[in-house]
């Protein structure tokens, strides 16, 4: 048996190789959902889906996908929160309270683009991870940050591999130019053409990372 001052080395190290704040609140296991699905639901009636994520949770993305949600039979919940990133959804507690509030069956995160121009992308990859074990067995979609933002330092190229086994859809790949006045959030309009890009890939082939 190793010594007091040894074991107690050994559990500060490995609480300094957690992501920043891991590990300093309590985190109570949640409740599983009332049905896990492994494909997209049957035909999603009843299905409650909720969807959080940064600025980009707005607009035409929010309109779109909460039509085609209602007309699919499904409870669709929107939360952006403005600059926020995975750390800020995990350290703050708001996601575990989401979810034992409202029950989900599907999460739906659109995350990360307050990142992409910060060093360290191991760190912010690691948040990531942190996210999506709080989001559990629920079927997960994550989408990608919009083309609006210089990934500086690559950020997009972890994230598939990061949000696993949550589906990755890649917006970067989609057409939307940089804007003229400077601000890094998609129009009205090319909201509404993302969210029936990311309706058309929710309810398509698995291996698909886009809809193009």
């Amino acid at each position: 048996m190793r010594p007091p001052l040894q074991l107690a080395l050994a559990a500060a190290i490995a609480l300094v190789s957690l992501p920043l704040g891991a590990g300093l609140l309590p985190i109570e296991p949640l409740p599983p959902p009332d049905e896990v699905y492994p494909e997209p639901p049957p035909d999603w009636r009843g299905a409650r889906v909720l969807h959080i994520g940064d600025s980009n949770v707005a607009m035409g993305l929010v309109k779109g996908l909460r039509r085609r949600f209602a007309e699919a039979g499904a409870i669709y919940e929107p939360h952006g929160w403005v600059g926020s990133r995975s750390k800020s959804w995990v350290v703050s507690g708001r996601l575990t309270e989401l979810i034992r509030v409202f029950a989900p069956q599907v999460v739906v995160v659109t995350l990360e683009t307050n990142t992409l121009g910060q060093r360290r992308t191991d760190v912010h990859a690691a948040w990531v991870k942190r996210l999506v074990e709080r989001i559990g067995p629920r079927r997960c979609y994550w989408l990608g940050p919009p083309p609006l933002v210089d990934d500086t330092y690559h950020l997009g190229a972890l994230l598939p591999g990061a949000c696993s086994p949550c589906r990755f859809f890649d917006t970067s790949r989609l057409p939307y130019a940089k804007r003229d006045d400077g601000r890094f959030h998609l129009t009205r309009d090319q909201g509404l053409d993302w969210a029936e890009r990311v309706w058309a890939w929710m309810n398509g082939s698995f291996g698909a990372s886009h809809a193009l």
